[in-house]
């Protein structure tokens, strides 16, 4: 990067910064299983690993609070809080794929782009990095939203709780 202007060094370090920051593992399943049991809503789907090792996947119709438990649909008393040794409930994969269409969508544009203004447009001097950012930060706009609406349409499966 030693022949670039000194803003598209600090634009492209900026950049991988985030980038980097967006793609940081995720944290979840470390929360106490209490506090985890109080988020749950009636109506999710959870899947549920047991401390004997049987999975359990199918819709929450409660959570009870004295003993602490799961009521879910199709079993006759409630999954205790203590045989749980993970929890995962169905979402959707919009966060991934606004994460992924964003930094997709800028690369693509800004490196498009930044093709456009120093060999096509201007030779080999472009003055116009300016322009070239400002078409990466739309091609990230365009990549998120693109992103998000694929990602709502996939299911994916959220950990919540895991024993340690």
């Amino acid at each position: 990067m030693k022949d670039r202007p000194d803003h598209v060094v600090r634009i492209t370090r900026f950049a991988l910064a985030l980038s980097t920051l967006i793609l940081v593992a995720d944290v979840r399943g470390q929360a106490p299983l209490d506090s985890t049991l109080k988020t749950l809503r009636a109506g999710e789907i959870v899947r549920i690993r047991m401390s004997g090792g049987e999975r359990i996947e199918t819709r929450l119709l409660s959570v009870q609070k004295e003993p602490l438990g799961l009521q879910l649909s199709g079993a006759g008393t409630a999954v205790g809080a203590a045989a749980i040794d993970s929890l995962w409930v169905r979402g959707r994969a919009t966060r991934v794929g606004t994460n992924t269409g964003a930094i997709l969508g800028g690369v693509l544009a800004f490196g498009f782009s930044a093709a456009v203004c120093t060999g096509v447009a201007y030779g080999a001097g472009c003055n116009a990095w300016g322009t070239v950012a400002a078409v990466g930060v739309g091609g990230a706009i365009g990549g998120a939203l693109i992103g998000a609406g694929i990602g709502s349409m996939v299911p994916r499966w959220q950990l919540r709780y895991i024993r340690r």
